[in-house]
């Protein structure tokens, strides 16, 4: 008798089984030829954006999580577009093998091959964790695209119980936290997440994902002029993240 698969790899499975492909409704290329965003159109008539952006040697796709996001951040587009849906694994994978396909079709400096996801687009990935998650697996899978653990990186707002459960995956992909702030009241006004996962508790989770995994985490940094810009702004997330094994991205 065949053995019973587990759970995670039947749902696998049956996400890669999906449409695989992603009609492109827009595409924009910047003035450099670097970077490329695709708006895919979802069947249920929506759509999501999905950027391919080259680096020396290296491509990198963007991709999205979710249509829409109900995180709300007051700098984001996409947070105030609100949320519509959850992605599916297989579209989550389907605009990685988009992105795949164009760096093949026309290769430029940065190769022809992709070996980059960050799921930075569209909607928090962790409020889609299992799909996200099915996603992850498959693009490792060797019958994917057998991209490497190290080279997958998830960007969060915030959401501490998610990324606590993430230190806890065998293969947990790489973390990004959109922090902006140094204080809890800076920050609550400008991620309304903040709220519910206070700085605290973040910070906390935080140093458990990397004290599991090993790993720095990159620590996102909108400048918005007057709001987190100044000097003092600087010396505040020194102090935050003092000890911690941190790169601040602005």
């Amino acid at each position: 008798a065949m053995p019973k698969l587990p759970e995670r790899v039947r749902a696998c499975i049956a996400a890669a089984a999906a449409p695989g492909v992603l009609a492109t409704a827009a595409r924009t290329d910047s003035a450099d030829g670097w970077t490329r965003k695709f708006l895919l159109g979802l069947t249920d008539g929506g759509a999501v954006e999905t950027v391919l952006m080259r680096y020396p040697g290296r491509v990198t796709a963007c991709v999205s999580s979710q249509a829409g996001c109900a995180m709300g951040c007051v700098f984001c587009a996409t947070g105030q577009m609100g949320f519509r849906r959850h992605l599916t694994a297989g579209e989550i994978v389907a605009q990685a093998v988009h992105v795949a396909r164009m760096a093949r079709a026309e290769p430029g400096e940065g190769g022809d091959r992709l070996r980059n996801i960050v799921l930075m687009g569209m909607g928090e990935p962790l409020h889609n964790y299992e799909a996200v998650m099915r996603a992850v697996e498959i693009l490792l899978d060797p019958a994917g695209l057998a991209l490497a653990a190290d080279h997958i990186t998830l960007s969060t707002v915030g959401v501490a119980p998610a990324i606590l459960r993430l230190a806890r995956e065998p293969r947990p992909p790489h973390l990004a936290v959109s922090l902006h702030a140094a204080t809890q009241e800076e920050r609550a006004a400008l991620v309304p997440a903040a709220k519910r996962w206070p700085l605290e508790e973040l910070m906390a989770a935080c140093a458990a994902y990397s004290a599991a995994t090993g790993r720095r985490i990159l620590y996102e940094w909108t400048l918005i002029a007057g709001r987190n810009d100044s000097p003092d702004h600087a010396r505040a997330v020194g102090r935050l993240l003092q000890g911690l094994p941190a790169q601040v991205n602005l």
